[in-house]
């Protein structure tokens, strides 16, 4: 009996020591990007099933979004990121709050005083919802698989998009660096601090040329680039330069209006893309290289935040007819996405924010 006693316990001691089989090796992350037009709406799907979107597209694509996440099975989100409060990036969340509970909500903490902003914040207070304003280097605890980590914020910034939240995400050998509306001071910021390169790049600033330098996309290095925008929209995004980088490194471009949402799934060591217009879907067998994580070199002083300016270009609507509106709903009627100073129609008792961009959405 002692000799079988003693057996059984080299057995039990063996099997402790074999390689423990998991599923967790082979656990697909999937990484949405959602056409939401002009603007930006992201989703992560971990391996262990977390959600987390990031922005929420403008007010009119609100119920899309909504649509999108429940399509893809969400029943709640763990973290909704506000990477800044452009109605571009803010407008469509306040209809996913009212349909999904939500458990933290990331904000970059940059006051603006457009009525979009203050109606998300009421109902973030209303419905009781974890609220933090984003730090440098924070890690947010989306699922202990992944690496998600803000590599930029500044609620000090001097306007809105000099303020935005930058976030890299890390499964394994994979990863995606999503840049919201970060111009080239920031990327020149975070490129001499941190490891910035990435599997996948969400391009800043819909493809805008105050966005995306040589320099950044060289240091970034990625096999995909995404491109959210809206079609003919009139601040000429994407630039043809930002494109011409991507394909200069070997990026594979794709673009919201030609591809609708793309859908990047990984399992850690591999990755495809498709997307829901059957365009370009490309599966990308090779695995990438190990990418580390983001460590502190010598202090970089924060940029000095450079205005991002809209491109002037005839807008898409009707010709004009009218320069002269009682309120910016009377404008937007006319011109959906406000106007720029010099335009006939500016007037700035409208441009709230003294921009020099007024009625912007």
């Amino acid at each position: 009996m002692k000799k079988l006693t003693m057996i059984i316990m080299t057995m039990v001691l063996a099997i402790s020591l074999l390689p423990v089989t998991s599923d967790a090796a082979t656990k697909e992350m999937k990484v949405h990007f959602i056409d939401v037009g002009q603007g930006d709406a992201v989703l992560v799907q971990s391996p262990n099933g977390k959600n987390m979107l990031v922005d929420g597209g403008p007010k009119a694509a609100g119920s899309k979004v909504v649509s999108f996440l429940k399509e893809k099975g969400v029943k709640r989100l763990d973290y909704v990121v506000a990477t800044h409060p452009d109605a571009d990036h803010i407008g469509g969340l306040e209809a996913v709050l009212n349909a999904f509970p939500v458990t933290n909500f990331i904000d970059s903490g940059y006051v603006h005083t457009s009525q979009t902003y203050y109606n998300l914040l009421t109902l973030i207070d209303k419905k009781n919802i974890k609220f933090t304003v984003a730090k440098e280097l924070d890690k947010l605890a989306l699922d202990p698989q992944l690496i998600t980590r803000v590599l930029y914020a500044d609620e000090e910034a001097k306007d809105s998009n000099a303020a935005t939240i930058v976030l890299k995400v890390t499964y394994n050998k994979v990863s995606f660096l999503l840049m919201g509306d970060a111009d080239t001071t920031i990327e020149d910021y975070i490129r001499k601090k941190y490891d910035v390169k990435a599997t996948v790049l969400k391009n800043g600033h819909h493809g805008s040329n105050t966005s995306s330098s040589a320099a950044f996309i060289s240091n970034v290095k990625p096999s995909v680039g995404i491109l959210s925008y809206g079609k003919n929209n009139s601040y000429g995004h994407p630039h043809a330069a930002i494109e011409a980088r991507l394909k200069n490194v070997g990026a594979k471009t794709y673009k919201t209006p030609i591809h609708c949402n793309i859908t990047v799934t990984t399992n850690g060591a591999k990755h495809s893309v498709t997307n829901s217009c059957g365009k370009g879907s490309t599966p990308i067998a090779k695995p990438s290289k190990p990418v580390a994580k983001p460590k502190p070199t010598k202090p970089v002083a924060k940029p000095t935040p450079v205005k991002p300016k809209p491109v002037p270009s005839k807008p898409v609507t009707k010709p004009v007819t009218q320069t002269n509106f009682k309120n910016c709903t009377e404008l937007r009627k006319v011109y959906p996405n406000g106007v720029a100073k010099g335009h006939p129609a500016y007037q700035s008792k409208m441009d709230r924010d003294k921009d020099n961009w007024a009625c912007e959405r």
